[in-house]
């Protein structure tokens, strides 16, 4: 559901916003101080933008959206199925204090306040809240972490640190590139193919020879659900961010001159 408060226009999941136990949003690239190829929400310190700006941005966000600048931890993401159990040393980590959490694509805690965040400009942000455990995770899954599972390997971490069952957890999958654009070769198809039984279901050929376009959203869904997640406590929000670069960052449209939107979660 794409929400506006001031000159900020952000994303949020129904899902998550019936439980009033968890703030989050998935911020668009509308409403921040950046410019030019940046313009205007980057939240990204490492895409070659002037730190003082980004900063600006998160205090626009914490301005608007309540938000703590003192209690975002950002994480250096690289497609892996790495996920970092977040402690209360971590607050603050890549806005207020140095982060020195690398190689990591996936956040959880269960410590009220701390703001998960990951970053994307056409992969796909999943936001997760066990309800009963008081647990969330937020999760950066490109091509290569969906497929690699880092949904399962996230509920996997939960379950280990907090105990939560996987039929518990509400979840949400954000705006990426949507099957009407992301188009792969044969490789990309071919691990698809290898790692997941249910594959075929999230392939389709497309009209270019020997190409093909995928499903993140509902590979990602599956995924959760064959970990034991409700479908209906997943909500999608299906939105392209490759068809809509007014409202977002896209990798593929783009390449690295661009922001960064961001997933962010927090228990309250």
């Amino acid at each position: 559901m794409i929400q506006q408060k001031n000159n900020l226009k952000y994303i949020t999941f129904q899902n998550l916003e019936n439980t009033n136990a968890v703030k989050h949003c998935v911020t668009t690239r509308l409403g921040g101080v950046s410019t030019g190829i940046y313009a205007e929400l980057n939240l990204s310190f490492s895409r070659g933008e002037a730190a003082e700006k980004v900063l600006q941005n998160y205090d626009i966000l914490c301005n608007t959206l309540n938000f703590d600048k003192n209690s975002f931890v950002l994480c250096h993401q690289t497609h892996t199925t790495n996920i970092r159990v977040v402690t209360e040393q971590d607050r603050g980590m890549g806005v207020t204090k140095k982060s020195t959490i690398k190689n990591t694509d996936g956040l959880v805690t269960n410590i009220p306040g701390i703001q998960l965040v990951v970053f994307c400009a056409d992969c796909v942000p999943i936001l997760l809240f066990d309800p009963n455990k008081k647990a969330i995770a937020a999760i950066h899954a490109g091509w290569r972490g969906t497929v690699n599972g880092i949904a399962k390997k996230a509920i996997q971490k939960m379950e280990l640190n907090y105990g939560t069952h996987a039929k518990d957890i509400i979840a949400g999958i954000g705006p990426s590139i949507g099957q009407c654009c992301f188009q792969v070769d044969e490789p990309v198809v071919k691990e698809f193919r290898q790692k997941l039984p249910f594959a075929e279901d999230v392939i389709m050929k497309d009209t270019v020879p020997e190409r093909y376009k995928i499903d993140l959203w509902e590979t990602n869904k599956r995924i959760l659900m064959d970990c034991g997640v409700e479908q209906n406590n997943i909500e999608l929000t299906k939105i392209c961010t490759m068809c809509h670069t007014d409202l977002f960052y896209s990798h593929r449209v783009m390449g690295n001159d661009r922001g960064n939107m961001a997933g962010i979660i927090a228990l309250k």
